[in-house]
């Protein structure tokens, strides 16, 4: 059986993923009626959906790494094609349900939510335009730029061009000569600095790529070196992980840099992994139940909330508080997910492992 049907055996780390789309749906509920940068608060750790993309990034090179281990360049093709049924079909789901209602919203429920505050944020999805530049970002992941059916899948785009380039990048890196893989990583690292002098390194979506590159990287670091360093896998750099990864919160968004910022919520995401892998106290609390069940749809809760946010507010508002909305988003996108799960990608994860063994 080649290496690509193995599922990864780091199975606690999932639980991270659930609890890190927890935090983008908190982010996101905050943001219907607040200023973005007003979470930045010690009190407020739980809406840290930003920090927790840059999580996802580490987490999917290490998880990468593991998957490609024994990786043979006749294995792409197939490689490929599980990426794509591994991301596409439950995305599809998700972006259609998202088409639909935002047809039915504005063609049978009147926009009656002007008098609750919301932010400009909200309004990008009841504003979007069905046009060429929609098709391209939407349904093709060419881009992700005008995709305002679901916003949050803007790291999706670098999640799927990144894992097509990445058993490239393990190759060059770790798998080469010495010579070859010095070479590598000292032209990424030159191409990396022209792209960050020309000011447009996280702010071009095809320079960023090379930027968020790096998150994967770090991941794959963590991958073949975490036997090395177990001896750091224990509660006080634990906490010190933690710190570093809410320090925009514990400093009151201080830290105004953004690469500075998500480079040091990268390190404390290489500190929590490595905690999660050989912490016996902390693997226990990942091993909970719901954090398990949560990490399990993490991917589908992903793509679901924004859709359902949308709709519950769409549908509530006139007549009750926003409170209600918030309430009720959790464990409405948890229904969702949860369907898409295993109506969508439970049955694709299965297809590809009976035909692409």
């Amino acid at each position: 059986m080649s290496n690509l049907s193995i599922p990864h055996k780091f199975t606690d780390l999932d639980s991270l993923r659930g609890i890190a789309a927890l935090m983008v749906i908190f982010q996101h509920m905050w943001e219907m009626d607040n200023i973005s940068d007003a979470r930045l608060k010690p009190w407020l750790f739980f809406c840290a959906g930003h920090e927790a993309v840059i999580l996802f990034f580490v987490l999917s090179g290490f998880a990468l790494t593991h998957q490609l281990r024994n990786f043979s360049i006749s294995e792409y093709p197939k490689f490929v094609v599980r990426r794509f049924l591994r991301i596409y079909p439950v995305y599809y789901v998700a972006l259609s349900f998202s088409a639909i209602s935002l047809y039915v919203i504005s063609k049978y429920i009147p926009n009656v939510l002007a008098e609750h505050n919301l932010t400009k944020w909200f309004y990008i999805w009841s504003s979007t335009s069905f046009d060429k530049e929609l098709f391209i970002s939407s349904f093709t992941l060419i881009s992700h730029q005008g995709n305002s059916l679901i916003v949050a899948v803007w790291s999706l785009f670098y999640e799927m061009w990144i894992s097509l380039i990445f058993p490239i990048i393990l190759f060059l890196l770790w798998r080469s000569k010495i010579f070859i893989s010095g070479l590598s990583i000292v032209t990424l690292f030159v191409v990396s600095y022209c792209l960050w002098k020309q000011g447009q390194f996280i702010d071009n979506q095809w320079q960023s790529i090379i930027y968020y590159l790096w998150y994967f990287i770090l991941g794959a670091t963590l991958y073949y070196i975490h036997d090395k360093v177990y001896n750091f896998a224990n509660m006080w750099v634990l906490f010190i992980g933690l710190a570093f990864y809410f320090s925009n919160y514990i400093l009151f968004g201080l830290i105004h840099d953004r690469m500075i910022h998500e480079i040091i919520v990268a390190l404390g995401s290489f500190i929590i992994l490595l905690n999660g892998i050989h912490n016996d106290v902390f693997k226990n609390i990942l091993r909970s139940p719901i954090l398990k069940f949560y990490g399990k749809i993490s991917y589908s809760l992903y793509l679901f909330h924004l859709p359902v946010l949308y709709v519950l507010s769409y549908t509530i508002l006139r007549n009750h508080d926003i409170l209600l909305v918030k309430l009720l988003l959790i464990p409405v996108a948890t229904l969702f997910a949860w369907g898409g799960f295993h109506l969508c990608e439970q049955p694709f994860i299965n297809v590809a492992r009976k035909y692409l063994k």
